[in-house]
């Protein structure tokens, strides 16, 4: 089957091929969209993908504004 489709593949591109310069052109479109698409669907990847937002929760400041005091403990 592969060998079939490398002679089938072999024929289409014996002899000149020629595009015209529209077809050229839309080619390339279709290529660098298809390259920004792929891009963008794949990097979220590289960094892990998160189901939660992170905004700040846990981040030391869980107190607020609350005063300091001498009774007051470490945390909060």
């Amino acid at each position: 089957m592969i060998t079939q489709l490398k002679q089938k593949a072999v024929e289409l591109t014996k002899g000149e091929l020629t595009v015209s310069k529209v077809d050229f052109i839309l080619i390339g479109a279709i290529l660098l969209l298809a390259g920004i698409c792929i891009g963008l669907l794949t990097a979220p990847l590289t960094h892990g993908i998160s189901v939660f937002s992170n905004n700040g929760n846990y981040n030391g400041n869980n107190c607020g504004n609350t005063e300091m005091t001498d009774n007051a403990s470490e945390e909060c």
